[in-house]
């Protein structure tokens, strides 16, 4: 029986269980598609959402089935989360894993109660730039919902963004995990947002068919390629979807560090 994921140079042992937390809907099939879709039938796992998504801008035709044309402002961001959080499960179940395991998390006083100034909000409460992005203050049910969702933390590897990020959400994700993880060990995974990798690090190798698996994930996230068809990227710039920006990633990554694999995913890891 497998007992490690099938990293290098560092062999990761499966836990008894793992955690994945998104700071947004479509940052694991984004960031480490391919290790959580092998991890699918080797290990019980987790995706919590730190936030619905809903603070991303959306194309007026993306919402039109779900709302009529007198919708107000707070039941457009309303529907922005569901359908966001729909497309988190569809990828969910791409990846290999039941819909059920995707966990959207209610009591993140800093993303509910953000003090983002207006000049970096959009009139429908979506925001124009992510750099202006402002937390508002963690409160106690912040911090008790993540540490009941990780338990004791023992037997458990949670995975969250790199620290070294250029985004708010994505920093703020990793602070709250590490902080109250309790026994569990921390992977840190390379978004399309890190600036660079931090501490020890370790490369999942893979090739076409979980590659495949990886963008099939991506692609569930229907009203963002509307979103960068429309409006372009917020950290990373153009229209072209994620897939075929991440296809690009993971190959010049795999060829840098010398693997004989196609692709290749980065993660922090400490043994």
């Amino acid at each position: 029986m497998t007992r490690h994921f099938q990293t290098t140079p560092v062999a990761i042992p499966i836990p008894r269980r793992l955690i994945l937390f998104s700071p947004h809907p479509d940052d694991i099939a984004i960031s480490m598609g391919a290790f959580a879709a092998w991890a699918s039938p080797h290990v019980p796992a987790t995706i919590v959402l730190m936030t619905d998504g809903s603070e991303a801008q959306l194309p007026e035709h993306v919402l039109q089935t779900h709302i009529d044309h007198n919708a107000t402002v707070r039941q457009k961001q309303r529907i922005r989360g569901m359908i966001r959080v729909q497309e988190a499960k569809r990828e969910a179940v791409s990846l290999g894993f039941d819909s059920n395991i995707v966990h959207l998390l209610h009591r993140q006083s800093w993303f509910l109660q953000h003090r983002t100034p207006a000049a970096y909000m959009n009139p429908d409460w979506t925001l124009r730039d992510v750099n202006g992005f402002e937390p508002g203050p963690v409160d106690e049910h912040a911090i008790s919902e993540i540490r009941d969702i990780i338990g004791s933390g023992s037997g458990i590897i949670c995975a969250v963004p790199d620290p070294n990020d250029r985004l708010t959400m994505h920093r703020m994700t990793t602070q709250l995990v590490a902080e109250n993880r309790g026994e569990a060990r921390l992977l840190t995974y390379e978004c399309l947002s890190t600036i660079e990798v931090t501490g020890p690090q370790t490369a999942f190798p893979f090739n076409e068919d979980l590659m495949d698996r990886k963008c099939a994930a991506i692609l569930e996230h229907r009203s963002m390629r509307e979103r960068r068809k429309h409006f372009g990227g917020y950290v990373n710039p153009g229209t072209e979807f994620y897939d075929v920006i991440v296809r690009e990633k993971n190959r010049l990554l795999a060829r840098d560090l010398g693997l004989t694999a196609r692709y290749a995913e980065r993660f922090g890891w400490n043994p």
